[in-house]
């Protein structure tokens, strides 16, 4: 196994779409952002829709579509059912709000858009639990999953509020967006040190040379598990993730929240913002790959 950028960014996009629609259903609940209703809706479908994409590049040809979603219950099939639910949502919320006098999509469509923002992340992160790779087989992931979703969509609302003029919906998204982030770092933490003691799930065999090459020391799976707290993983986890993805974004989301940068000028701050979100949460995804995918090689040089 090595790491598929295609299922990477397929994730993340789920996320952010997910994120955005969140934000909308929140926003909506509280009688705001009537303006960027349209921005909205439009911007997540965007966002399923280069996910999606993401997905044909990993399955490369018809057939392993096809046998990907020859049974109900594949983590495949689920995540295509929660695609396709979570897209005529929005296409639902788009035609009420169109119908409304008001030009406001009703309460019902903000809190259907809530909860299939927060179904979609977790039925993404739950499609890849399996025992057969322990790092991921945890409820933490889709967790991370969630808040991180939570994160994304409240920077994204913000650059969408900025750019729709919808100043009422600024502060609101900032508040989201400073918990999500808060919340994605608490989470990080736990899942990387959930990780760390990973390592004699793999195997309890441990050669210490790789047979194939017998002048290279074999590491044991509790240093490479253990890698993203303390290891060779560690900077891009403390800085990458950690700084970078959340406690950045949340600095500055709580300077809008806080009224220290004024709603008509917090567009340039949620760019930043979500470009370090950006980065935190790919700088995450790839880590667990790195670390799945070396554990795994361990494992199977174990067994040899």
């Amino acid at each position: 196994m090595e790491i598929q950028w295609p299922l990477i960014l397929f994730t993340f996009f789920n996320c952010l779409a997910g994120g955005i629609f969140l934000m909308q259903g929140i926003l909506t609940l509280a009688g705001k952002g009537k303006a960027m209703q349209l921005a909205s809706c439009v911007s997540a479908i965007v966002a399923l829709a280069i996910g999606g994409l993401s997905v044909f590049f990993h399955l490369q040809h018809p057939l392993r579509m096809l046998n990907g979603f020859g049974h109900i219950t594949s983590g495949i099939t689920i995540e295509l059912i929660f695609v396709i639910v979570f897209a005529i949502a929005v296409v639902l919320y788009f035609l009420m709000m169109r119908r409304s006098e008001e030009g406001v999509a009703p309460k019902w469509c903000a809190i259907l858009a809530i909860v299939v923002s927060l179904a979609l992340p977790f039925a993404t992160g739950d499609s890849y639990l399996m025992s057969a790779i322990p790092v991921w087989d945890t409820m933490l992931l889709p967790l991370y999953y969630v808040v991180a979703t939570v994160m994304l969509g409240g920077l994204a609302a913000m650059i969408i509020a900025g750019a729709t003029k919808a100043e009422d919906a600024v502060k609101l998204s900032a508040t989201v967006a400073f918990i999500g982030a808060v919340v994605c770092a608490v989470v990080s933490v736990i899942y990387a040190v959930a990780i760390s003691g990973m390592g004699a799930n793999y195997t309890e065999m441990e050669y210490y040379f790789d047979p194939t090459l017998p002048d290279v020391a074999m590491r044991q799976s509790e240093q490479i598990t253990g890698a993203i707290l303390a290891g060779e993983h560690a900077v891009a986890f403390w800085l990458g993730n950690i700084v970078v993805g959340c406690a950045v974004p949340a600095v500055l989301a709580a300077l809008v929240m806080c009224g220290k940068v004024p709603a008509e000028k917090a567009l340039a701050v949620a760019v930043i913002a979500l470009v370090c979100a950006v980065i935190g949460t790919i700088v995450w995804r790839v880590l667990l790959y790195e670390v799945a995918v070396n554990a795994l090689i361990q494992f199977q040089w174990a067994l040899q």
